[in-house]
């Protein structure tokens, strides 16, 4: 059980490495998208969701590297990877609640894909957990 349990780790670790750097990259271009239409537009852009993304993109590469070498230090990255979720959360929630418009409202939407990742970081957090418990983390 604990081999497998230790395997499934670093292989999920493997491809959120992987995703932690498409993910950077996306940041890079939504980034790079803000910068373009401020230029554009002469008007200051909300950069939110590009700098959550930048440092859940940063927070998903690090437990993915850490879930790969089995490290206990694998549990803070994935502990702030959750709270950072959780207060973006809160601030699209307020954002929303205080929204006048429809493209205000639509702007504070939260896109499935990413309360599928945080049910995804909490599963992998409970399953590092479980590994740190049993001493497969290291």
């Amino acid at each position: 059980m604990f081999l497998a349990l230790k395997w499934s780790l670093r292989i999920f670790g493997a491809f959120w490495v992987i995703g932690g750097v498409f993910t950077l990259q996306q940041a890079q271009q939504a980034n790079f998208i803000d910068n373009a239409l401020e230029l554009i537009t002469q008007e200051k852009e909300d950069r939110l969701a590009s700098r959550f993304l930048f440092f859940i993109a940063l927070l998903t590469l690090l437990s993915g590297v850490g879930l790969v070498a089995l490290s206990r230090w694998v549990l803070l990255p994935l502990s702030l990877l959750i709270l950072l979720q959780a207060v973006y959360f809160a601030i699209q929630r307020q954002r929303f609640v205080q929204a006048k418009t429809d493209v205000e409202r639509n702007d504070a939407q939260i896109a499935p894909s990413t309360r599928n990742a945080f049910i995804v970081s909490l599963i992998v957090t409970i399953a590092a957990l479980i590994g740190f418990k049993f001493g497969v983390l290291q």
